[in-house]
């Protein structure tokens, strides 16, 4: 019976893929409810109680635990770990909310130019945005479809949970937790049953609460690493996901569900992650365009079904994903990659700082 670890192999795997259909995923879940004001609209939500989207944005986590694990292990630096999550994330986050406040919200408000141009929040929108807190800023005068929904840009919401584990692992290996399985075990174990023990609770069913999200992507997060560290231990086949899948199905009507779906998702993900046909992995040779398609799709989502009322959900997704992925693939061409590929640079500039100011 093959491991995790057997399929391990530096870049040889589906994740560009998998993260690039989960941010289509997302779009596709966000046109029914973009243009029906629904936030429960769209497929999967009567069978699991939660939409597409949301089954989505749980394999970003799990992918990104297992990958960020990985990067930790193989470089385990801050400073030169810090600056691969700073370069990967603010460069397409800053550019998004430019254009955002240039030509998304020029087009959508319902002040004069002259006067949104004025406006305080107009200028106020990137700080805020750049700083993780703004996910649901609005820009003046530029209302959303969805009601009681005021970001422009919703789906940022996630990102400050995604930096929050990343500083969690962080300071989990920088105490240690990955130098030896003994270490791994004794302190992971106690974070993922605390996180299983909170998700049986009612905030962890809550999602306007914040705790929700937290136990939620910490779960989905914290099974990706442990995918990683433990992957010389753990089976990867067919039939696992088939009974992690059959086991949340019972599980549908009790509390232990969220957890169990985290678990099926962060495994499913792995498995789809290295075991099918090698040919599927050329799309590698591409770029990872899903950052870019997660955060520049709902804007352009708005933009369109504001503009054009009569679009149905379908009509859409049609419409806006092509224009997502060519903006996707331009950020990630001539901004995300070369901004990456300077990552060494600015860790040697911090550690340089860091040094210096140890050594006056």
């Amino acid at each position: 019976m093959k491991h995790i670890a057997d399929y391990v192999s530096g870049r040889d795997n589906n994740f560009n893929l998998i993260r690039f259909l989960a941010a289509g995923t997302v779009v596709f879940a966000h046109s029914f409810i973009v243009v029906t004001g629904n936030r429960f609209a769209g497929p999967l939500v009567s069978a699991t109680g939660h939409d597409l989207g949301y089954h989505a944005v749980n394999v970003f986590f799990a992918a990104s635990g297992f990958l960020i694990a990985q990067s930790w292990l193989a470089t385990p630096s801050l400073s030169g770990f810090l600056s691969a999550r700073l370069l990967r994330l603010w460069p397409a986050l800053i550019l998004c909310a430019v254009l955002v406040t240039v030509f998304v919200g020029p087009a959508l408000t319902s002040l004069p130019l002259a006067q949104y141009l004025r406006a305080a929040g107009t200028w106020e929108y990137l700080p805020r945005v750049a700083g993780l807190l703004g996910a649901d800023s609005a820009l003046p005068g530029v209302a959303t479809t969805v009601p009681g929904d005021t970001g422009i840009d919703a789906p940022l919401w996630t990102l400050k949970y995604e930096v929050i584990c990343y500083l969690c692992l962080a300071a989990f290996g920088l105490a240690g937790g990955f130098s030896a399985q003994r270490r791994f075990w004794l302190w992971m174990a106690p974070i993922l049953v605390l996180l299983a023990a909170a998700s049986l609770m009612p905030i962890a069913h809550d999602v306007t609460h914040p705790y929700d999200h937290l136990i939620r992507f910490g779960l989905c997060f914290g099974f990706g690493v442990v995918a990683f560290f433990a992957a010389r231990r753990i089976p990867l086949t067919l039939w696992a996901v088939m009974a992690a899948f059959v086991f949340a199905v019972l599980l549908r009507r009790t509390a232990a569900y969220e957890c169990a779906l985290c678990l099926f998702t962060a495994y499913a993900t792995i498995w789809a992650a290295f075991v099918p046909s090698n040919v599927i992995r050329n799309f590698n040779r591409f770029g990872d365009y899903s950052y870019g398609i997660y955060i520049y799709a709902y804007p352009i989502q708005q933009l369109l079904v504001q503009r054009l009322p009569r679009l149905t959900p379908l009509a859409l997704f049609a419409a806006a994903a092509p224009l997502a992925i060519a903006l996707a693939i331009a950020s990630w061409h001539w901004l995300e990659r070369p901004c990456l590929a300077r990552k060494r640079e600015l860790a040697a500039y911090v550690e340089g700082l860091r040094r210096a100011r140890s050594n006056p």
